[in-house]
């Protein structure tokens, strides 16, 4: 019965930011989550965003914080908290957020932060028993995007036994990386998508499937825009991820870009693309050819059940197909560590390397290849941005990231990046960073903190450039204030 009770109570709840999910975007919510994760506390998955309140709120009424050490206490307290406000019922919510930055910054992490020099935002959420609406609607004077009036971060669902369809905009990360993931993260705007989502993460029943353990699934056909070289170009993603036990999830995703004018939309063509047939032509002929197509692997493990503080996950996506499988990959490895300070507060670092060079992990990598395709040429890319890691293709980053946040949900956060873009050069003017090879520098720190009449989130950051083809340098600094009305 409280399983049943908790279900209608994430259907029927209504939240500031995403209704009954959890969108991508809050460093220290995920870093929350993660360790409760790790101490057994959440059971399902969690490198999928955004996530389901649903099987969040029940794995937190049962949890038993007598047996949790210190860290994990308070990362309890504090995600109790934040559902006890984003589960509000019977009311119509309102949010808004107001933010300014100059310079903002050309490669996002996890952590969402202005996307031009002036972003306003106002919404509204109503949820009831099987429909669930969040609009937001947003001003943003951006030299990149000519979008000024835009409704990012919204959503019209339905719920469908344990599964939410829904029209929506809202931000995406898949995988386990925290400076960046290399399929689908929230680098680039959200495109309008169809999307199909399992709510509870439960388990299959059957012997045959049950080392499985709990499982979700995430499907979502996409609209892109008409300013590329294949115009509304359409976008196919799919991720299925497990713990088949609890120290290790594993997450298998699919990306694809198709369709579009001029180009094949038929049944057969997308169900080529859904079983992988792949680089049809071999005369030079493209007509059959399916789509750009990307695929692989992630995980994420804790080497110890409980007491964690060492995760070790990483990333292989391929951006080819040979023989039904992905070939030349581009890759991601990343090292986490938490701990507590002080007896007040609870770090989190980590350090993580990625690759975007096609068989990045040789000496003779493949460039101008990762992110960019012979008939798609605009790449995967929307508005402008890489739908996968910020750094686009053919880089070589090394990113590390800290952030402490107390039990009053104050919170410092700091992360140094750098490294090689664009290293193939070319000149590739495809590269959304950079034309020609550069070597790249660049630290941020930020600090947030919540009042009576919202919460507050201030941020610096220094780039240092050096082109290696023009053997110049030259340098910037960056500043962002946001407020967001309480969460």
């Amino acid at each position: 019965m409280l399983r049943v009770a908790l279900t209608l109570l994430a259907l029927a709840a209504t939240t500031v930011h995403a209704g009954p999910y959890i969108p991508p975007g809050d460093l220290a919510l995920r870093h929350d989550i993660q360790r409760l994760a790790d101490q057994g506390v959440i059971k399902g998955t969690v490198t999928t965003w955004p996530l389901a309140w649903g099987p969040i709120l029940y794995d937190l009424e049962n949890a038993d914080a007598t047996s949790l050490p210190p860290p994990a206490v308070d990362a309890l307290a504090r995600v109790k908290q934040r559902a006890n406000w984003e589960t509000r019922t019977g009311e119509l919510t309102f949010n808004a957020k107001v933010g300014f930055a100059d310079n903002a910054t050309r490669i996002r992490s996890y952590q969402n932060t202005p996307r031009g020099r002036a972003e306003v935002s106002a919404g509204l959420s109503w949820i009831g028993e099987r429909l669930s609406a969040d609009l937001n609607v947003q001003y943003v004077d951006s030299a990149q995007d000519t979008d000024e009036v835009r409704i990012d971060d919204s959503m019209i669902g339905i719920a469908v036994g344990n599964w939410s369809i829904a029209a929506s905009t809202m931000q995406r990360w898949w995988g386990p990386g925290w400076g960046g993931s290399l399929i689908l993260s929230n680098n680039a705007r959200p495109f309008p998508s169809l999307t199909i989502d399992r709510m509870f993460t439960d388990g299959f029943e059957t012997r045959w499937l049950s080392w499985l353990g709990p499982w979700d699934l995430s499907v979502m056909f996409g609209q892109l825009e008409e300013e590329r070289v294949v115009p509304n170009a359409r976008f196919f993603g799919m991720r299925f991820n497990f713990r088949p036990i609890p120290s290790l999830e594993i997450g298998l995703s699919r990306a694809a870009q198709w369709c579009g004018d001029r180009r094949p939309c038929d049944a057969d063509t997308f169900l080529d693309l859904l079983i992988g047939r792949d680089n049809l032509s071999t005369s030079g002929v493209t007509s059959k050819e399916p789509g750009n197509q990307l695929a692989g692997v992630d995980f994420r493990w804790t080497p110890r059940r409980f007491a964690q503080s060492i995760g070790l996950y990483g990333q292989l996506i391929g951006e080819d197909e040979a023989g039904g499988l992905p070939s030349r990959y581009i890759g991601q490895l990343g090292l986490e560590w938490s701990g507590y300070l002080a007896d007040r507060w609870s770090i989190q670092a980590f350090a993580e390397f990625s690759g975007t060079s096609a068989q990045f992990y040789e000496s003779g990598r493949i460039f101008n290849f990762a992110y960019n395709h012979g008939i798609y040429r605009t790449g995967y890319r929307f508005k402008g941005r890489p739908i996968g890691h910020g750094a686009d293709n053919d880089a070589q980053i090394i990113s590390a990231g800290l952030s402490l946040v107390d039990a009053d949900d104050i919170q410092w956060r700091a992360l140094l990046r750098f490294g090689d873009l664009n290293e193939g050069g070319g000149p590739d003017e495809r590269n959304t960073l950079t034309p020609t090879p550069q070597d790249i520098f660049s630290i941020d720190l930020s600090h947030s903190r919540a009042f009576w009449f919202g919460v507050l989130d201030f941020g610096v950051g220094y780039e240092s450039i050096d082109d290696n083809v023009s053997e110049t340098s030259f340098d910037e600094s960056r500043v962002f204030l946001q407020w967001r009305s309480a969460y």
